[in-house]
């Protein structure tokens, strides 16, 4: 306490003293300009600060500044907290379509563009690897003057994903299993059903996925459950549950956005932050359904990089980088 009254009662001092010697040099100053015709040359009072030795108000002397230099991309698995090298990165203009340059990660996961790039540019950058699919928009930012002088470029981060595998999924009514290739009848086990499908991430730890946005066909890359019901009567089942629901032709579709982090398996030490599975729940109304006359197929599609709108407003498709990461099948009768 005692440190802090004399370093505040010092700084007072310093304060006092420096505006006592501004409102001397001022007075001077006046005195020349009135009495002598001395010419003051001009100043722009809003950026004088009295208090700048002092580090009081003022700009800081650690300001970042504006640079234009090449951009060294550093591509890191984030779940993982490794590099990824080897991997091929796209440089794309503000607009997301062209293509500016091509470029291949080292060993250490990092590479540094061969043009400059001024601070303030919006840059997208894509990267794809088999499965692993993402985009990045990056505004190109400003250096702390010491890096600015030291390094030959700009350092920007790019957090990637290794995709999970899915292959156990369950549809369940209560304590019973309807397997992939299986039947639901609506007259032995109810016109009324509630359902839950479960999807979990079967494949290595820190896998799973990671959501982002395509600029070129402006949509989501997300993971999509969809549900689609076609065949003999399919308009006369009522669905719940579901965020979409669209009918195109003779096939009515639902959809819901699934959570990329719960469906990854995301360990931490001895710790799972994350296990890789998630529930959905929807309910089937089927009592309009025609017994013996109708046949309908009830499908459910799980897909990454994939966006709901994107499907309601081209024809159902899935997207044109899509990847179906699970999938299961079951006909319904009464």
């Amino acid at each position: 306490m005692f440190f802090a009254r004399s370093f505040l009662d010092k700084l007072r001092e310093e304060k006092k003293s420096l505006k006592d010697s501004t409102l001397i040099i001022l007075a001077i100053v006046l005195i020349l300009v009135v009495g002598g015709g001395f010419s003051l040359p001009k100043i722009d009072l809003g950026k004088f600060n009295p208090f700048a030795g002092l580090g009081v108000g003022g700009d800081s002397t650690g300001d970042k500044v504006d640079v234009q230099k090449p951009l060294k991309f550093a591509l890191t698995d984030t779940y993982a907290g490794s590099a990824l090298a080897s991997k091929t990165l796209k440089v794309y203009a503000s607009d997301g379509s062209t293509l500016l340059e091509t470029l291949t990660t080292g060993s250490d996961g990092t590479v540094t563009t061969a043009f400059t790039y001024d601070s303030g540019d919006v840059v997208w950058i894509y990267y794809e690897s088999s499965n692993d699919k993402m985009w990045w928009k990056k505004e190109v930012p400003k250096m702390n003057p010491k890096d600015a002088e030291a390094l030959s470029y700009n350092y920007i981060k790019l957090a990637a994903f290794t995709i999970g595998t899915y292959t156990t999924d369950t549809l369940k009514h209560g304590a019973t299993t309807i397997s992939d290739g299986g039947e639901y009848n609506f007259t032995t086990s109810g016109a009324i059903q509630t359902f839950t499908y479960s999807l979990a991430n079967t494949g290595n730890d820190n896998t799973g996925l990671m959501e982002s946005y395509d600029p070129i066909y402006q949509m989501k890359y997300t993971c999509v459950v969809y549900m689609t019901l076609s065949g003999t009567g399919y308009e006369k089942i009522i669905v719940y549950g579901f965020d979409y629901d669209y009918t195109l032709g003779t096939t009515h579709y639902l959809a819901t956005e699934a959570d990329c982090y719960a469906l990854t398996k995301h360990k931490v030490g001895n710790t799972y932050k994350s296990n890789g599975v998630q529930d959905f729940t929807f309910s089937l109304d089927g009592t309009g359904y025609t017994a013996g006359s109708d046949t309908v197929t009830l499908q459910i599609y799980v897909y990454m990089y994939s966006d709901p709108q994107y499907s309601m407003n081209h024809g159902g498709s899935f997207g044109p980088e899509a990847v179906q990461i699970a999938e299961h099948t079951v006909t319904l009768k009464a």
